[in-house]
């Protein structure tokens, strides 16, 4: 009776919260580059979301790998863990983009804008290069001991 309770708990956890923190995760790493282009043409910063969603879906996957019986959809879809890391780190990777290009927006200078500029391209594309060199040497495997019950 236990399993066949933890087995609904985690099928409605897994539709319920998983599926929509996927697609909200994914529509936030496409909607990141537009605040870019938004604080770019408007010579302001803006007030960064990038973190708080960031906090967020890390709360919610972080949940779902602490309770076993929510951790049965990435036995059940191993691709699942993968683009979760992947993702966030992205998200991650645009957030402290968005930051560096606030910080040169503070101040009216066009030298100072095309320096954070410059800042932030270089800043994404070494943590980009950092993190495909990071998983080249360190690959994501599920263990199967873990999920073995």
């Amino acid at each position: 009776m236990k399993k066949w309770i933890s087995n609904i708990a985690a099928i409605l956890w897994f539709f319920g919260v998983v599926i929509w923190m996927l697609l909200m995760l994914f529509f936030t790493l496409v909607m990141l580059p537009s605040d870019m282009t938004s604080i770019i043409d408007s010579g302001f910063g803006i007030k960064p979301i990038g973190f708080t969603f960031l906090l967020i879906f890390s709360f919610i996957f972080g949940i779902t790998m602490l309770v076993p019986a929510f951790r049965q959809c990435f036995r059940k879809l191993p691709w699942l863990y993968p683009y979760i890391t992947i993702l966030i780190a992205n998200v991650m990777i645009l957030s402290i983009g968005i930051e560096i290009l606030n910080y040169g927006y503070q101040v009216q200078s066009d030298t100072r804008h095309t320096l954070f500029f410059v800042l932030m391209i270089v800043q994404i594309i070494v943590c980009r290069i950092a993190m495909c060199f990071f998983f080249h040497k360190k690959p994501m495997r599920i263990a199967r001991e873990d999920y073995e019950q």
